[in-house]
């Protein structure tokens, strides 16, 4: 999962049940300073007050967990989503509806993914086909000549055009099964095809 942001761990310790009570406590420690109900070592009892509501309370770990699983998904879903705006206009037209296959796969998926319920190494080779070896192989076919990648003959007979068709048929068609296995709980496929995209499903280069 991916880790929290500054800004969202700062937000969660701010409007922490602990911090909320911390500070009360330590507005009451305050208070009695300023009414004169205590006049000596009142800093180190505020502080004092403040911390025995921070202990007093547990962190809320669930909480900071499901935002990590939540952001997880949202960064695999954008990543995707991003993707395609950033270059549908360079892409062909094949290629722009392979990835929108895709994205659809995946936003159904990803609540799953992220659950819990499927080990985390298989989690992490699927968010790296997705967030590292999709992009850098579509930004690597960008960066050819529209009439090189549609007509030259780099490998096996294929053009570049036909082999990015493949890699992309190739992703959906894993993440349909992978989908498939997950809502059926078949842990066995659900091995089979994540070994299969580890093996199958990488960055291309294109220029050898």
């Amino acid at each position: 999962m991916q880790p929290l942001t500054f800004k969202m761990r700062a937000l969660l310790f701010l409007y922490s049940n602990q911090n909320l009570l911390g500070c009360c406590l330590a507005l009451l420690g305050l208070g009695m300073f300023f009414t004169g109900i205590i006049t000596d070592w009142w800093f180190p009892i505020v502080v004092a007050l403040y911390a025995v509501a921070w202990l007093a309370i547990p962190a809320d770990k669930e909480l900071e967990l499901q935002l990590q699983s939540e952001s997880s998904q949202s960064s695999l879903t954008d990543s995707v989503d991003a993707l395609i705006r950033e270059s549908k206009s360079r892409l062909p037209h094949e290629a722009v509806d392979g990835l929108r296959r895709i994205q659809a796969i995946l936003q159904d998926l990803a609540p799953k993914i992220f659950s819990g319920e499927v080990a985390m190494n298989y989690v992490s080779l699927l968010v790296n086909a997705v967030n590292r070896d999709l992009p850098q192989t579509i930004r690597n076919y960008l960066h050819l000549p529209t009439a090189f990648a549609t007509m030259h003959v780099i490998e096996n007979g294929k053009t570049c055009k036909q082999l990015l068709l493949e890699q992309l048929h190739l992703l959906e068609t894993q993440l349909g099964k992978i989908a498939t296995d997950i809502y059926k709980n078949d842990a066995d496929s659900l091995v089979i095809n994540g070994e299969f995209l580890k093996e199958k499903f990488h960055t291309v280069s294109f220029i050898q």
